[in-house]
């Protein structure tokens, strides 16, 4: 049996409507021990009406994001919903808002109002710009986000098109930090008795991750464009072809790099000043040098031959796994990535397992999702 979760007795509040930063913090919140109680329209979340899976109350999009949460309905529209979210306001420890959400739903936020009422609040507000600069409370989405952070910028392939990252990255990395700040405030709230306003917006997210390519830029100047899966400080690192298939190999310092020279029986380069560093290893001359010696050492293995001895051999080295093969795939099945629910009409359902691996309070996945308004009779 699971142990307590870490912030078991915390009363989550969660208005965010849709695959949102904000429903994906709920659902991280509620994976550590959080009550979660979301709040839906009349009409329910659109979720509930999108994508895979649909019957006649909710689809498999809505019950793997919703998983472990609560549900009340509330027209926000009315006084009589307005008081209950109010009177919910003034009794839980946090209270999560997406921009989108509150907007249609016509609330406005008002932090001052809230912690007046509960002091010890936590409010994290989740928005595409933020609450303050001149695109404040203006429209934007995930893909914009990407574009504007500058992650579109660098992601694809010199020449080519700019890409986005394949899946919602802004809104995933979004809804971890404000985790991290919800939890970050839970703690000095302990200590003060005082809680926080947390204004987190995806483009802040977003420049976040340049953090790498920022130092460079401010030394040189110069700006960092598409490099495919090369990095910009570090090779080899790319993927390199074997002989059915490809193989990702990121060797992130020195020490790698030497135990690869060790591997294919190259210990005459390892004092070879062409090579010894990643200053030199990175420099567009000797670059392709370096990633000739990964292919030529590939050219008679098969993917499977060829990640055996690379892992082995202490080199980071990985498959390039679709989907159907990474749920197969046995260190993802020894991670408890995926757990198995009964949803309301008897029928299972599998969602993603919790990534809190922790001795004492791991992450728990212990309810299935909610039926539209199922817990109208709330005991606070």
């Amino acid at each position: 049996m699971n142990k307590i979760g870490c912030i078991d007795g915390m009363l989550a509040i969660e208005i965010a409507d849709g695959w949102s930063a904000g429903a994906v913090a709920g659902r991280l919140l509620s994976e550590l021990g959080a009550r979660v109680i979301k709040i839906e329209p009349p009409q329910g979340d659109r979720l509930r009406r999108l994508g895979p899976g649909r019957d006649a109350s909710s689809s498999a999009t809505f019950r793997n994001l919703n998983t472990n949460k609560e549900s009340i309905v509330l027209n926000l529209k009315r006084p009589d919903g307005m008081q209950m979210f109010e009177n919910l306001a003034t009794k839980c420890d946090i209270l999560i808002t997406d921009q989108t959400t509150v907007l249609e739903a016509g609330i406005k936020i008002d932090f001052d109002a809230w912690t007046t009422a509960n002091p010890g609040l936590v409010a994290c507000h989740f928005s595409p710009y933020g609450r303050k600069g001149p695109l404040a409370g203006k429209l934007g989405g995930d893909l914009v986000a990407q574009a504007m952070g500058g992650i579109i910028a660098t992601t694809g392939h010199p020449g080519e098109l700019p890409h986005k990252a394949g899946l919602p990255l802004a809104v995933h990395n979004a809804a971890l930090m404000g985790g991290s700040s919800i939890l970050a405030a839970l703690l000095e709230r302990d200590i003060s008795e005082v809680g926080a306003e947390i204004d987190m917006s995806l483009y802040d997210g977003m420049v976040s991750l340049l953090y790498t390519f920022m130092p460079g830029y401010f030394i040189s100047g110069k700006a960092p464009g598409p490099q495919g899966n090369q990095h910009p400080m570090a090779a080899p690192w790319d993927n390199y072809p074997t002989k059915d298939g490809w193989v990702i190999i990121c060797m992130a310092d020195d020490r790698q790099w030497r135990n690869f020279l060790n591997l294919i029986g190259k210990t005459e380069l390892v004092n070879d000043p062409r090579y010894m560093t990643n200053d030199e290893r990175v420099k567009n001359k000797i670059r392709p040098e370096v990633n000739q010696l990964v292919i030529d050492f590939l050219a008679d293995k098969t993917t499977e031959e060829a990640l055996r001895v690379l892992t082995d051999g202490q080199v980071p080295a990985g498959p390039i796994y679709s989907l159907p093969e990474l749920i197969e795939d046995a260190q993802f099945r020894a991670r408890d990535m995926v757990w198995e629910m009964t949803d309301e009409n008897g029928l299972h359902y599998r969602t993603p397992g919790s990534i809190f691996k922790m001795s004492a309070t791991p992450g728990r996945i212990h309810k299935r999702a909610p039926v539209l308004g199922e817990h109208k009779e709330i005991t606070l």
